[in-house]
Parts: structure tokens; C-alpha cells; sequence
């Protein structure tokens, strides 16, 4: 199976990205702890602070399914529920081989 690139989009309440924010940063940890991630940052909008955006690597379909159902990720869920403008938008990729600088061509 190859890995995947997900980027995923949070739309915080006018005002509240910072409360979302508060929340991914705690979760952030069980996340780099789940087995197949590769990678997981949070990435916060400079002309929009209330949009977070989320750069994540998985080794497998089935890790990203397993992240998913994760029972930290149900319970960080229904705390940042509060926060969200509405639902996160998701997008799933395969990273395209190309050349260029090895130490800038993966992450």
C-alpha cells in the first residue's frame, strides 16, 4: 500500500481559532503516537486566524482509517465541536516523485 499525504482544512467559529488551535495542539501528541504516522503538523492562516490547516503523511489507508476510529480523535472530536465553523474539509493525496534537491523533495 503506499503512503498518503492528507491536508485537512478546520473552519473555526469568527473569532475562536485560537480555542481550535488550543485543542489540536493538545491532541497533536496522540496523533505522532498512532502507528503509520509519518508525519502531523498544524499549520495556522497569517491573513485568517480562525482557518487551521492540518499537513499529515500516513504509511497505509488502513493507519489513516485507524487515526479515524481512534477513541482520541472521537473525544478530541466533541471538545473542538464547539469551535467549528463547520465540518473539517479533508483531502487525500499520493506524493509524485520529481526531481530536484533530495533533502526537499519528501517530508
Amino acid at each position: 500500500m503506499p503512503e498518503l499525504t492528507v491536508i485537512a482544512t478546520a473552519h473555526a467559529k469568527d473569532g475562536m481559532g485560537p480555542d481550535l488551535l488550543r485543542e489540536m495542539q493538545a491532541n497533536v501528541i496522540n496523533v505522532h503516537r498512532e502507528d503509520g504516522c509519518l508525519h502531523y503538523t498544524l499549520h495556522q492562516e497569517l491573513d485568517d486566524p480562525d482557518t487551521i490547516v492540518v499537513i499529515e503523511r500516513w504509511a497505509s489507508e488502513q493507519a489513516l482509517a485507524a487515526h479515524a476510529a481512534a477513541p482520541h480523535m472521537r473525544a478530541f472530536s466533541e471538545r473542538a465541536g464547539q469551535f467549528r465553523a463547520r465540518p473539517t474539509d479533508v483531502h487525500r493525496y499520493t506524493m509524485i516523485q520529481a526531481d530536484g534537491l533530495p533533502d526537499k523533495a519528501s517530508f
